[in-house]
């Protein structure tokens, strides 16, 4: 359900505040940077590890959003030492739900309308058609009945169940519109009635 959110972000600078806000009709940091919802294309995030000499030190939230001019909006939360590890985990959470809520539910909604129309599509590197999914034009398509997805807390693959060997995997904090790929692809399935949850 699509809802508007405003965070303030405490930056990775000290003493530096910065206004975020989510809304249905846009996206919005610090009054100088402004996607419209239509403009808004990819979505990627996940958390990289703060490693000290022989053990993990903190944790940065990354949640990045790229527009159809490639220009991004980048935030970072930072947590050193567990400290506001849980308020900044959840304002991490909070943002990423309303990012999908406003934005990626929508055009995931718009691939399997296009699904559903016999229409071809593709999602990063992913085709999409009636009969199955592929990610390269020179590899065999594989066939619906065929494909089997793993979804792990940050990655997801899509693999050929014949076949093992021929594999994508999907990283949540490097890739492109993973969480799009895995919605899509197991609605379909579900769709399909080859994947149960």
């Amino acid at each position: 359900m699509s809802q508007a959110i405003e965070i303030s972000i405490k930056s990775l600078f000290p003493e530096r505040h910065r206004h975020l806000i989510i809304n249905p009709a846009y996206m919005e940091l610090d009054d100088n940077t402004r996607f419209e919802k239509n403009e808004i294309t990819a979505f990627r995030y996940g958390v990289k590890w703060i490693r000290g000499y022989q053990l993990v030190i903190g944790r940065i939230y990354v949640v990045e959003i790229q527009s159809s001019g490639k220009r991004t909006i980048n935030i970072r939360l930072k947590s050193l030492y567990g400290i506001n590890k849980k308020v900044i985990g959840k304002q991490y959470l909070a943002i990423v739900n309303a990012i999908a809520d406003n934005y990626f539910d929508d055009i995931a909604r718009s691939y399997l309308k296009q699904f559903e129309n016999n229409e071809p599509f593709k999602v990063e590197d992913v085709y999409f058609n009636t009969e199955g999914l592929s990610w390269n034009k020179n590899m065999p398509l594989i066939k619906w009945d065929d494909v089997g997805t793993k979804a792990y807390r940050t990655y997801y693959s899509i693999f050929s169940k014949s076949n093992p060997t021929i594999y994508k995997t999907f990283e949540c904090l490097t890739d492109w519109n993973t969480g799009m790929i895995y919605s899509v692809s197991r609605s379909i399935l579900m769709g399909k009635g080859l994947y149960k949850e």
